[in-house]
């Protein structure tokens, strides 16, 4: 929004400066300026700064993308890849990306199919919910200890993750979903 309106504004300006400069034309020279003198005519430019949030994103996702492949490479455990995926919630055609271990991956499946499962037998709903989060506080506990493991090892990772917990500071806040009635 601010780099478009930053190119209107100097559109705008631009189109003054060609109608009066045309407006002129051949009949009269342009006069002789005096550089002690200052310009009446002369337009400012406006610099504003920061980047356009589409811009942001994307740079986020880029970096992330780096990030995570480089510590897929250097990671001692094949659970704690992290892989993105770009979906459509059910209902909706707009996608949203989402990024997770591999441990989380497998557990989400496997919940899914046990459900599956379950609901088709007599045993229906079996499924523990407070093991699953302890087990997954657990792994998270231990992705996170391999991530600093790793980054403390590894310079490029540790300014790659700086830089994008910086990006991620001048992303604009979600909004809030509407209240459940």
């Amino acid at each position: 929004m601010r780099l478009s309106m930053r190119r209107v504004c100097l559109i705008v300006a631009s189109l003054g400066l060609g109608a009066s400069v045309s407006a002129q034309g051949a009949t009269s020279p342009p006069p002789v300026e005096d550089s002690s003198t200052p310009r009446s005519d002369a337009v400012d430019e406006i610099i504003v700064p920061g980047r356009a949030p589409e811009n942001l994103r994307l740079e986020i996702e880029r970096l992330e993308l780096a990030v995570y492949d480089r510590f897929n490479a250097l990671n001692s455990n094949d659970e704690f890849d992290i892989h993105c995926l770009e979906r459509a919630p059910t209902g909706s055609n707009i996608t949203q990306r989402t990024c997770a271990p591999n441990f989380v991956i497998q557990a989400e499946s496997s919940a899914a199919r046990k459900m599956l499962v379950d609901g088709r037998s007599s045993d229906a709903n079996n499924y523990n919910r407070a093991e699953h989060n302890l087990r997954m506080e657990q792994k998270s506990r231990e992705l996170t200890e391999e991530m600093q493991r790793v980054a403390r090892q590894d310079e490029q990772l540790l300014r790659d993750l700086a830089r994008l917990a910086e990006l991620k500071q001048l992303q604009p806040a979600e909004a809030e979903p509407p209240a459940a009635r």
